[in-house]
């Protein structure tokens, strides 16, 4: 038996009159109701089939197919002709997708290593803390106070225009003005780790550079330390502010970087960590042409530099040798700056190991590779050893707990980041960054108050006052401290360093000065039975657990 395929279907020719009488044509099931009334007038049709997306003809009225809508296709079996060309084909209609709806919002990207996104109320809410970080950093240098340290003294009474300047503000107002330079070195230094990471790294880089010893110190010691902490701070801050600029912009940071060590002959040795960074920031958004970037930063600086020799003259005690111990001063190094050096490392090994936090895992955008974070970590970390370092091969520890802070400007932000990561993605564990941050600030404290105890010479100026005149010499342990004070009635000129032993006696015998001034726990043996001086007083500081001698004054006969 063969078979035939007629409009979709299959049939046998013998059986064709068969199903025309079981099945009648088409026009005449139109007049064939099935069924009672339906409900409105309408009737359904017996045998007509509704096409999909159309609707179902009203009673009485003749089927008109609808076209289809834009987008639509319309699909229809073929016709065939035969004898049963007039059974009814359905119609179909498919429809096509509906495109999703557009985002009614994009996510911005997010910032390298941090969650946090830098709108208006983050940074007044980030300018809101740095504010109460500056002001603890205030609070903890306002609390060191007492009388000049003789190189204040020798400061405020040498002949540089820049001293001379700072002198006429007196020792207070020379303080101030160093906690003035310090409080803005550590703003900067928010900002420059804010543009090289995030503001919630820059906020903790922040909190942990305020409560160093070295910071607090410089705050309220009268003296370049502080202006050369904040042109270095500026210079770092410009290199970052710079990155996605041209070349040519590193020249904004150039003057600064170039000041610094006439401020502070201990700046030199950082130099060579700016014009690294001066690379390593440029280099995410530049490639290649970064080190031209830094080419340009190195000459300009050196060519300052060399202007800068040309003018005022090589900084004295830049390589001055000494008989300290060298273990000795690395290990008072690593009780200043060894805490944050360590939250640094830790930093920069997390920071190596991701670029971001990962709290988004699916944040895109361009992120620095591990090769240029391995460098940046090394670099920041490694320059807090320079200073201790170059000291301890000199076997000088003169001002070594300031110079600390030098390396640790450059160090802490990568500690700052490191603070963040401990702490975990939207502050998961705080306690961790609040432990660091006291701990931090308990360890400053304390090493301050230790460090910071001038000599305690009001009673002996006091008692100077009724000696001394315009024509005498005389013979001291703390010069500079006699000449500032009593500049009035003296000359700077007029006070003689005192030397100990042979020296001392050979001056005492000659009889040469009119009073001699010493700090020493009892007689020294060139003064005992003299002929030429007689004891006037022992002044004993006020403070008898600071560890200082008292003031002995002889007068000649």
């Amino acid at each position: 038996m063969t078979t035939q395929q007629q409009d979709g279907g299959w049939s046998e020719p013998g059986q064709q009159q068969d199903w025309q009488q079981h099945y009648p044509p088409y026009a005449e099931q139109q007049h064939h109701v099935y069924g009672e009334q339906q409900t409105y007038g309408q009737q359904q049709t017996y045998g007509q089939q509704q096409g999909y997306g159309h609707q179902q003809p009203y009673a009485g009225q003749p089927y008109i197919p609808q076209q289809p809508a834009a987008g639509q296709q319309h699909y229809a079996r073929p016709y065939t002709g035969g004898s049963d060309a007039e059974y009814y084909v359905p119609e179909y209609t498919v429809l096509d997708p509906e495109p999703e709806p557009e985002p009614g919002y994009e996510l911005p990207e997010v910032p390298v290593s941090a969650w946090s996104v830098d709108n208006s109320r983050s940074a007044w809410i980030s300018r809101g803390v740095l504010l109460l970080i500056l002001l603890v950093q205030a609070g903890l240098s306002f609390r060191l106070d007492g009388s000049a340290f003789p190189q204040e003294a020798k400061f405020l009474t040498s002949d540089g225009e820049l001293s001379g300047l700072v002198a006429q503000l007196g020792l207070g107002g020379a303080r101030a003005l160093s906690l003035a330079w310090a409080l803005g070195a550590t703003a900067l230094l928010f900002g420059a780790t804010r543009l090289l990471f995030n503001a919630r790294a820059g906020l903790a880089a922040a909190a942990m550079y305020s409560v160093l010893e070295s910071t607090a110190f410089t705050g309220r010691y009268a003296s370049l330390h502080s202006l050369s902490l904040f042109l270095l701070a500026a210079a770092l801050w410009l290199l970052a502010r710079t990155r996605q600029a041209g070349p040519l912009a590193v020249l904004l940071a150039a003057p600064f970087a170039a000041l610094a060590p006439f401020a502070a002959y201990s700046a030199a040795l950082y130099l060579p960590t700016l014009t690294v960074l001066a690379v390593l920031t440029a280099y995410r958004f530049r490639g290649a042409g970064a080190f031209a970037r830094g080419a340009v930063f190195a000459v300009a600086t050196g060519a300052l530099c060399f202007a800068g020799l040309q003018l005022a003259g090589t900084p004295s005690g830049w390589n001055v040798k000494g008989t300290d111990s060298a273990v000795t001063l690395l290990k008072e190094s690593v009780e200043w700056g060894g805490v944050v050096l360590l939250v640094a490392v830790i930093g920069a090994v997390g920071f190596i190991r991701r670029a971001r936090m990962g709290e988004m895992p699916w944040a895109e955008g361009s992120a620095p590779g591990a090769i240029r974070r391995s460098l940046l970590g090394l670099t920041m970390c490694a320059t807090a050893l320079l200073a201790p370092l170059y000291q301890a091969w000199l076997g000088n520890g003169s001002s070594l707990y300031i110079h600390v802070g030098f390396g640790l400007l450059f160090a802490v932000p990568m500690a700052g980041l490191g603070v963040s990561r401990m702490m975990g993605a939207h502050f998961r564990y705080p306690q961790i960054g609040i432990m660091i941050y006291v701990a931090a600030l308990v360890i400053g404290m304390a090493q301050t108050g230790g460090l910071y105890r001038p000599p305690d010479s009001a009673a002996m100026i006091g008692a100077l006052r009724e000696v001394v005149d315009t024509k005498g010499e005389y013979l001291t342990d703390d010069p500079e401290i006699s000449a500032y004070y009593l500049r009035a009635q003296t000359k700077p000129a007029q006070w003689h360093q005192a030397e100990r032993g042979a020296a001392l006696a050979a001056e005492v015998k000659k009889g040469s000065y009119d009073a001699i001034v010493l700090r020493a726990a009892s007689v020294p043996e060139a003064l005992r039975g003299t002929a030429h001086y007689r004891l006037l007083a022992v002044l004993r500081p006020s403070d008898k657990d600071g560890g200082q001698e008292p003031y002995r004054i002889w007068v000649k006969r």
